[in-house]
């Protein structure tokens, strides 16, 4: 990362508009409307918006990491979890029903 933004910086595209373009570019975020929101949000207090500072840079990527891990568990869960729950509530139900029959035996 630091020689990603070296580079930039040797380039002079350390300003907030570049690093979303070059987060974009590098598909750290996609390029929705939203996303890009998020990622200028991150660098709404940064001392130079025009020059914005390497730790500055890579706590944003860090949130951004963050936080695109969480919504893709959150998706993942969205989509697999109806299937998790039934598949436990069969065998809780599978469980239940053979512990009666030994009782009744």
């Amino acid at each position: 990362m630091d020689d990603a933004f070296e580079k930039l910086k040797k380039e002079g595209k350390t300003d907030v508009d570049s690093l979303i373009k070059w987060m974009k570019d590098s598909k750290v975020i996609d390029s929705s409307k939203a996303m890009e929101e998020k990622a200028r949000a991150l660098f709404a207090d940064a001392a130079n918006k025009q020059s914005v500072e390497l730790a500055k840079f890579k706590d944003a990527l860090g949130k951004l990491a963050a936080e695109q891990s969480i919504e893709q568990l959150v998706t993942k869960l969205s989509a697999e979890g109806p299937k998790m729950l039934s598949a436990a509530l069969a065998a809780g139900a599978n469980a239940f029903t053979e512990t009666l029959t030994k009782k009744d035996k």
